[in-house]
């Protein structure tokens, strides 16, 4: 079994804090389960995100704020998106799921993405809460460089998430021994 580095080590032991059903990817019977667990928790986050964009967004709509409607609507479309992104990820013929063998680097470069995600994802509340803030108080001129914000977070999560895509996509068995 791989030896994780400090870093990942402490992502996975993160995760396995916050993410129910999360266990590891070192032994090949977890990896489908801590995969299930990941994909279901981050559908739940960006839900609840999505959920307060759109609460934000009616809110906007009743009050006839009508300089925000747009960036709600690509908030909105930005959240749905990322959260079918992550839904429909397939591996091809991948050989991640079944391979008894796991190189050092991978796992750990793994780890790291996985916590890069949550981590951006984190951020997202207090910037949602800001965003929905400046709605409240009339700050218009807040909720384009919100929408700004959020839309590179997202831009982060999906790249994060494609490269961990890539990573799993790409493992081959062969040559790893």
């Amino acid at each position: 079994m791989p030896k994780l580095d400090p870093e990942s080590n402490e992502a996975r032991k993160l995760m396995v804090k916050n993410i129910k059903g999360y266990i590891s990817y070192e032994k090949q019977s977890n990896r489908k389960y801590t995969e299930a667990a990941l994909i279901k928790y981050l559908e739940t986050r960006l839900s609840t995100c999505l959920d307060d964009i759109k609460k934000i967004q009616e809110a906007a709509l009743m009050s006839q704020m009508i300089t925000t409607w747009s960036d709600l609507d690509r908030l909105v479309s930005s959240f749905t998106d990322i959260k079918f992104l992550i839904k429909a990820t397939e591996y091809g013929i991948s050989t991640f799921f079944d391979s008894n063998v796991i190189k050092e680097f991978d796992l750990n470069y793994l780890y790291t993405l996985e916590k890069t995600i949550l981590d951006i994802i984190g951020r997202l509340d207090d910037k949602i809460n800001r965003f929905d803030d400046s709605i409240e108080s009339g700050m218009l001129s807040d909720s384009s460089r919100l929408t700004n914000e959020i839309l590179e977070d997202l831009s982060a999560v999906r790249d994060a998430w494609e490269e961990r895509r890539k990573l799993i996509t790409d493992f081959q068995k062969l040559g790893l021994v």
